[in-house]
C-alpha cells in the first residue's frame, strides 16, 4: 500500500519541475550576507561610541581638576559636542558601510546568480550553457559546475547517438530480412539452403545486438552479483582462444601468447572475466588488419600476459590494425563506437564489446585502456592478483606458445 500511495504523491513535483519554470527566488542569502555585514559593523560601531563616551567624560573631568576648573556647563557643552560628532561619524559609516557592503554583497553573489542561471538553462536540457570563470573559492565551483555540465552534455550526446546507431544496426538485418521474405513472397527467391542461410545470419545478428545490449545493462549493476574467486587466467584464455578458433584460422591470424612473470591466479568472476576475454579476442579478430605478404601470408597478433612483482595483473592484447588518432582512443570505450563511422564496412560489429570490457574490468577493480604505435593497437586489462602478492623474483621469466 506505500508504494501505491507514493506514485501520486510524486507526480505533481515531477509535472511542475518538467513542464513549470521555478519563479525567482527571495533573496536570502543577499539580505543574510547584508544583515551580518550591518549588525558587525553596528557593533564595532557602538563599542567604539561607548569607548569614546566613557573616555572623552574621565578626560574632561581630569583636565578640569589638573587646571582647577569648575566642571559646570563647559562639561556639558564638551560631551554635547563629542556626542554630537561620534553621531554624525557613526551615521556616515554605517551608510557608507551599507552601500560598500550591499555592493561587495552583490559583487560575491553576482557569479552564483550566474550558475543559477545556468543550472536552470541544463535543467531545462541545455548542455551547452557554461558558468562564468572567476577567482577564488567561487572559481573552483564554477570549474566543478561547468565539468559537471560537460558530462551530462557528452552523455547526452553519446545517447542521442546511441539511440539513432541503435535503430540503424536494427533497422540493417530487419530491411533485409523483410527483403528476403517479400523476395519469397512474389517468388523473386526460392527457399533453399543458401536463402536460410542468410535469413539466419541476419537473425544471429539481430540476437547479437541484444545480448550485447542486455549484457551491457546488467554491467551498469553488476557489483552486487559478482562471485570474486582466485581463477586461472591462462586457463580462461585458452578457453575462450579454442572458441575462437575457426576465426582465427579464416582470417589467417597468427596468434602468439607471451607469458611474462610467474603466473599466479587473479581475482575475478570467472563468467565475467570469461566475458571480457571473449570480447576482447573478438576485437583483435575483427579489426586485425591484413599484412600478410607472399613470404608470410599470416597476420600476426599477440596476447601478453604480465605478472609483475607487485601490482596488478596485465593483459594486452595486441594486433596491426589502421591509423587511430588519440580523439578516437578516447573513444574506443563509448557504446556503439566505432572507428570507420560508415555502415557499411567489413564488420557488422555495434560498437558495444569495448564498452562491455570497460565496465566489466571497472567492476572487478581493474582497469582498461588503448595505446597505438607503430601501426599496431593494444588494449590493455588490468586484474587484480588473487593473493595481493607477487614473488620478487616473477618478473623477467617469459614464456612463449602461439596459434
Amino acid at each position: 500500500m506505500d508504494r501505491t500511495k507514493s506514485g501520486p504523491a510524486q507526480e505533481p513535483k515531477q509535472n511542475q519541475r518538467a513542464g513549470e519554470r521555478r519563479k525567482p527566488a527571495f533573496p536570502v542569502l543577499f539580505i543574510q550576507l547584508v544583515a551580518a555585514n550591518i549588525i558587525v559593523a553596528g557593533t564595532v560601531t557602538l563599542l567604539l561610541y561607548l569607548t569614546f563616551e566613557n573616555l572623552t567624560e574621565a578626560y574632561f573631568h581630569r583636565l578640569m581638576v589638573e587646571f582647577n576648573i569648575s566642571p559646570t556647563k563647559l562639561n556639558s557643552m564638551f560631551v554635547d559636542d563629542v556626542e554630537k560628532s561620534l553621531l554624525w561619524g557613526i551615521g556616515i559609516s554605517l551608510a557608507v558601510g551599507l552601500i560598500l557592503s550591499f555592493l561587495l554583497t552583490k559583487a560575491v553573489l553576482r557569479p552564483l546568480a550566474k550558475m543559477a542561471r545556468v543550472s536552470e538553462q541544463i535543467s531545462d536540457g541545455d548542455y551547452t550553457a557554461r558558468a562564468p570563470a572567476v577567482r577564488g573559492e567561487l572559481g573552483t565551483l564554477a570549474w566543478h559546475f561547468n565539468a559537471m555540465a560537460s558530462t551530462l552534455e557528452r552523455q547526452d550526446s553519446a545517447r542521442r547517438q546511441m539511440l539513432r546507431d541503435l535503430s540503424h544496426e536494427l533497422r540493417t538485418p530487419l530491411t533485409n530480412l523483410k527483403g528476403y521474405i517479400e523476395g519469397l513472397e512474389d517468388g523473386v527467391f526460392r527457399l533453399d539452403a543458401a536463402v536460410i542461410k542468410v535469413l539466419t545470419d541476419e537473425v544471429q545478428n539481430i540476437n547479437a545486438l541484444i545480448d550485447d545490449l542486455v549484457l551491457l545493462g546488467t554491467a551498469e549493476e553488476i557489483e552486487s552479483d559478482l562471485r570474486l574467486e582466485a581463477v586461472d587466467l591462462p586457463g580462461e584464455l585458452k578457453a575462450v582462444l579454442e572458441a575462437h578458433k575457426h576465426a582465427i584460422l579464416e582470417k589467417r591470424i597468427k596468434l602468439s601468447i607471451r607469458k611474462i612473470g610467474k603466473p599466479a591466479p587473479v581475482l575475478a568472476d570467472r563468467k565475467r572475466l570469461h566475458q571480457i576475454l571473449n570480447n576482447a579476442v573478438a576485437n583483435l579478430i575483427r579489426y586485425s588488419s591484413d599484412t600478410g605478404t607472399g613470404d608470410s601470408p599470416a597476420t600476426e597478433a599477440a596476447i601478453v600476459l604480465e605478472w609483475p612483482a607487485s601490482g596488478p595483473v596485465r593483459v594486452c592484447f595486441e594486433n596491426p590494425s589502421e591509423t587511430i588518432s588519440p580523439a578516437q582512443l578516447e573513444l574506443l570505450f563509448d557504446r556503439f563506437y566505432r572507428v570507420d563511422p560508415s555502415r557499411s564496412g567489413k564488420s557488422r560489429n555495434a560498437g558495444l564489446g569495448l564498452a562491455i570490457v570497460k565496465r566489466l574490468v571497472q567492476a572487478q577493480g581493474g582497469e582498461t585502456w588503448a595505446e597505438q604505435a607503430d601501426g599496431l593497437f593494444r588494449l590493455w586489462i588490468s586484474l587484480l592478483p588473487a593473493d595481493g602478492r607477487r614473488p620478487s623474483g616473477a618478473a623477467g621469466q617469459a614464456a612463449h606458445s602461439s596459434i
